[in-house]
Order: C-alpha cells, then structure tokens, then sequence
C-alpha cells in the first residue's frame, strides 16, 4: 500500500509542474503568429549569414522580425543563441497573407 501512495503521489507532483510549466511558458508564445504557422519556406544558410538576416527577408512587417527570429530557432531546435553554419537548411515560418474582413450585415 506504501509503495503505491509513493507512486501516486509522485505522478501527482509530475502533473503538477508540468502544469505548471505550460501555464507559464505558453503564454508567451501565444502572441507569436510565426509559431502557429503550418507554412514554411526551406532555406540554405550561405557564409555569414545569420539568424536575423534570414528573418529580414521572410517577416511579413519589419516589426515581426524579431518574433520570427523566434519562431525559426524554435523551429528548427537550434540553440538559444540561434548559431548556424554554412549550408544547414533551415524551416522558416511563413504567415499566410490576411484575408479582408468580410461586410458586416
């Protein structure tokens, strides 16, 4: 009986801070529209090319960049500090062109 408390109470705790976890990471990305994104163009890094120069062709407003420089790190699983090599392809997330708002009855 012990042992099976032990059990419990330990996937309690797992489930807890994993909740906890997606309550405070989530929300921050939930503003990213890059992250939501299904579409992506592949990209083949040339010399001295960084993270930020690829993002500056691909946002959508100048003011995206930074979040896409976000979402292709994440994307790609690269390290924090978005380090890349010469010829490494690269998913970058596209945002589809937004639809005009429909005429209101």
């Amino acid at each position: 009986m012990r042992k099976r408390k032990k059990k419990t109470t330990s996937l309690l705790v797992r489930v807890l801070l994993a909740a906890a976890f997606v309550a405070t990471v989530l929300p921050f990305h939930l503003g990213n529209g890059y992250l939501r994104s299904g579409d992506f163009a592949t990209v083949q890094v040339a010399r001295k090319e960084n993270v930020w120069m690829i993002a500056s062709r691909y946002a959508a407003r100048t003011e995206d960049v930074r979040e896409l420089v976000e979402a292709i790190i994440e994307v790609n699983g690269l390290p924090a500090d978005g380090s890349l090599r010469a010829g490494q392809s690269l998913r970058v997330p596209i945002l589809k062109e937004k639809l005009p708002k429909l005429a209101e009855r």
